[in-house]
C-alpha cells in the first residue's frame, strides 16, 4: 500500500516520518502548484471551493506518481468539507483511477483517529496508537510555534533573508527528530536558532491579524503566500488560526492551553451569539480580541463560496463600522491575480501606516512633546 494525504501547510512534515517508522509507505503529494490547481479546477464541480479543488489536484498528482491509497478526513462538519472525500472518490473513479480511499468517519473523535492510524500501519495496541497520534500532534505544535516566531522576527531582522534561512533549518531539524525526547531536544534547538537571528529591537512594525478559513490560511499556495508577502513589507503577522490549536480543541494534547473555540464564542458576543460553522466564530471573536489588543488591522481570508466565512464577513463589516477598525476581506479562487492581491495589500498597509502615524502625532501633541 502506497498512501498519500492531500497537502496542507506543514501537516505532511508532522506525520510522514512518524508513520513511516510504523510501516506505512507514506508518499506525500508534491507541494501544490498551478498545475495542481488546474487539475483540480478541470475535474471539480463548479460550486466547489478552492480547498476542494487543490485537494483533488493533489490526489490526481499523487495517483499519477503511483500512489494506490488515499487518506482523507470525512464525517460531518465543520462545513461542506465533511463530504469532500465521498465526492472526490467518485470523481477519481470516473477518471479511471484504481485506488482505495480511507476516511475518518468522525475526525473530531480521538477513538476514530486511533482506529484509522491502526488500520493503515503495523501498530497493534491501542496504547501505541495513542502514543503515535499524540507525537504527531506535538510535532505539529512545534512547527506552529516556530512559524509564529518567524512572523515575529522577520519584520525586525537586520540581515535580509536570515530569518528565512533559520526557519528552513528549524523545520528540517524538527522533521528529522524521532520520539518525544528527541522532539523536545529538536524544538529547543530550533527555538535557539530562531532567537539567534539578529533583530532591530527598537523596530515597532505594524501588526496585522490574519483570520478566516483554516485551509486557506495554513496552505500558503491557497492564499498566494499572503503572510510572507506582508512580512517582507515589514509587517508583523499575528495569525489567529493555527492547526495545532484546532487539533488541541478536539484532542486536548495541550491540556493547559485554553479552548480557542469556546473563548471565541465569549469574545464574539454580542455580534455573533452562536457558531455558524467552519471558523466563523473564531473570525468574529478574534477580530474583537485583536481590536482590544490594539492590533493595527485585520485581514480576513476565505475561499470563494465559503458559507461560514460569508456569515463572518457580513458581521466584520458591522464591527469595522462600529469600531472604526480597518478590516480587509480577501476571497480566493482560481481567478485571483497575484498583481491585484499585491496592490490591495500595499494599499491596506499604507492606510494602516497613515492611521498609526496620525495617532502618534495626536499623542505627541497631547503629551506636549
Amino acid at each position: 500500500m502506497k498512501l498519500t494525504v492531500p497537502h496542507m501547510g506543514l501537516l505532511a512534515n508532522a506525520y510522514t516520518n512518524v508513520l513511516r517508522e510504523h510501516g506505512v509507505n507514506m508518499h506525500p503529494p508534491p507541494k501544490p502548484t498551478i498545475k495542481t490547481l488546474n487539475l483540480g479546477v478541470r475535474y471539480s464541480p463548479e460550486y466547489a471551493c478552492l480547498p476542494f479543488k487543490i485537494n483533488l489536484g493533489n490526489m490526481i498528482e499523487a495517483l499519477e506518481e503511483g500512489v494506490d491509497s488515499i487518506l482523507m478526513p470525512g464525517g460531518y462538519g465543520p462545513c461542506r468539507f465533511g463530504y469532500y472525500s465521498v465526492i472526490q472518490e467518485n470523481i477519481l473513479r470516473r477518471l479511471g483511477y484504481n485506488f482505495s480511499m480511507t476516511r475518518t468517519d468522525n475526525p473530531d473523535s480521538l477513538a476514530d483517529m486511533i482506529k484509522t492510524i491502526r488500520s493503515i500501519s503495523n501498530i497493534k495496541s491501542k496504547k501505541d496508537g495513542y502514543l503515535v497520534f499524540y507525537l504527531i500532534l506535538m510535532r505539529m505544535a512545534a512547527f506552529d510555534k516556530i512559524e509564529s516566531l518567524y512572523f515575529r522576527i522577520k519584520p525586525r531582522e537586520i540581515n535580509r533573508g536570515e530569518t528565512d534561512r533559520a526557519y528552513t533549518e528549524c523545520v528540517k531539524i524538527i522533521e528529522e527528530s524521532k520520539g518525544y525526547l528527541k522532539l523536545l531536544k529538536a524544538f529547543n534547538q530550533a527555538n535557539s536558532i530562531m532567537k539567534d537571528v539578529k533583530i532591530d529591537r527598537k523596530c515597532r512594525p505594524l501588526k496585522i491579524g490574519i483570520l478566516g478559513e483554516i485551509f486557506v490560511i495554513i496552505e500558503p499556495f491557497a492564499n498566494m503566500d499572503v503572510e510572507r508577502k506582508l512580512a517582507r513589507m515589514g509587517v508583523e503577522v499575528v495569525r489567529g488560526v493555527w492547526l495545532s490549536d484546532w487539533l488541541n480543541d478536539r484532542f486536548r494534547f495541550k491540556p493547559f492551553k485554553p479552548h480557542q473555540n469556546r473563548l471565541s464564542c465569549k469574545w464574539a458576543y454580542p455580534y455573533l451569539k452562536y457558531p455558524s460553522g467552519g471558523e466563523s466564530i473564531e473570525t468574529v471573536g478574534k477580530t474583537l480580541k485583536f481590536y482590544k489588543e490594539k492590533i493595527d488591522g485585520v485581514i480576513h481570508i476565505m475561499p470563494f463560496t465559503c458559507m461560514p466565512e460569508l456569515v463572518a464577513s457580513t458581521i466584520l463589516q458591522r464591527i469595522s463600522n462600529d469600531l472604526n477598525y480597518p478590516i480587509l476581506s480577501l476571497t480566493f479562487d482560481e481567478h485571483v491575480s497575484e498583481a491585484n492581491l499585491q496592490t490591495r495589500l500595499e494599499a491596506f498597509v499604507d492606510l494602516l501606516e497613515r492611521k498609526k502615524k496620525k495617532k502618534e502625532i495626536v499623542y505627541a501633541w497631547l503629551s506636549g512633546n
